[in-house]
């Protein structure tokens, strides 16, 4: 049985779909130097974008990483635009977000998941979330969810693709979860391996790996040691001014506490930090999907894609202002 996409009417702005993702840096990249550094399991190519400034600190902005969450992949090519051209995909400024591009060496991956983002509709914009965590999980040939709880203490790691009419965009083709890992030591996913080969000799101070879900929020970095953890609540209060400021909300920073609680298991921010010596950041933007109140008002496709430019704002500032680089320092010595 063959399970269609659906396709989802959505903005010029809205680059999620592979293929025009594709085309984008084929042909219409103003900046930068774009290069494959994996393929996908499903033998996708994973892109990387340079944007080279001698001496200066490098970032990495991640989007994709879970296939069903397209407005990570929208946003992430709403900057390369932006670093390019000066003004985002819908022709608009973010003045404040430019002046400190100009001043980072930055990486920008598109999207990190191909295989997930190629099974999923290109937007969940006004979708029922029932919808949206069918497409997160997959579905059994029985007709069934995949049991994929992202609340749970014994998560599922692998989905045989054999017993699935799709994968979800939780996962890779080959079924292995994207942000689960057995050990801290190693991927099973062969994208995220990629990814650690890439990062490894990069010299980066830090990353932001964008995900979605129905509020806006991150993580404290409760698998980093304590040096992380003010800096973390510093990217808080920083960004809850800018969102306040358009009266966008943003939640909480999840997990912080004295100390953090750790998970109980390892996410890729533990498996890169651990072996390229940088800090990890995780920030959750709205789908804007429907289905529970707390979900509403309903934003914007732009306003979606604006809170993640804002969220990478307060990333890249502390970056300028060599936060990460002196909590690397005070971690690993060098």
């Amino acid at each position: 049985m063959e399970i269609k996409v659906p396709q989802i009417a959505v903005p010029d702005f809205w680059l999620a779909d592979l293929g025009k993702v594709h085309g984008y840096l084929r042909d219409r990249l103003p900046e930068g130097v774009v290069r494959e550094f994996g393929r996908s399991s499903l033998d996708h190519p994973l892109h990387v974008v340079e944007y080279p400034r001698e001496g200066a600190v490098k970032l990495m902005v991640i989007g994709g990483t879970h296939g069903h969450e397209p407005g990570t992949v929208a946003s992430a090519m709403n900057l390369i635009h932006l670093r390019g051209e000066g003004r985002d995909l819908a022709d608009q400024p973010h003045e404040r977000l430019l002046e400190l591009l100009d001043q980072v060496h930055l990486f920008v991956i598109p999207c990190l998941n191909p295989d997930g983002r190629s099974v999923c509709p290109d937007s969940s914009h006004c979708q029922a979330l029932e919808t949206c965590v069918l497409y997160a999980s997959g579905l059994q040939k029985t007709g069934e969810i995949i049991p994929y709880d992202s609340d749970s203490d014994k998560p599922l790691y692998y989905f045989d693709p054999e017993h699935a009419l799709f994968m979800g965009g939780q996962f890779n083709g080959a079924g292995w979860a994207m942000n689960r890992r057995l050990s801290d030591d190693e991927s099973e996913a062969v994208e995220v391996q990629a990814l650690l080969e890439l990062v490894r000799e990069l010299g980066l101070a830090a990353i932001i790996d964008l995900h979605a879900c129905g509020y806006n929020f991150a993580f404290q970095v409760r698998s980093h040691e304590a040096p992380y953890w003010p800096v973390m609540r510093e990217w808080q209060e920083r960004a809850k001014a800018l969102f306040d400021a358009k009266s966008r909300p943003l939640g909480r920073l999840h997990g912080d506490g004295d100390p953090p609680q750790p998970p109980a298991f390892f996410f890729n921010s533990a498996l890169i930090h651990k072996h390229a010596r940088l800090m990890w950041m995780a920030f959750e933007g709205r789908q804007g999907y429907l289905g529970r109140s707390t979900f509403m008002p309903v934003p914007t496709e732009w306003e979606i894609v604006d809170d993640y430019l804002m969220a990478v704002e307060a990333f890249v500032e502390l970056g300028v202002e060599e936060r990460y680089t002196a909590a690397n320092r005070e971690v690993f010595g060098d």
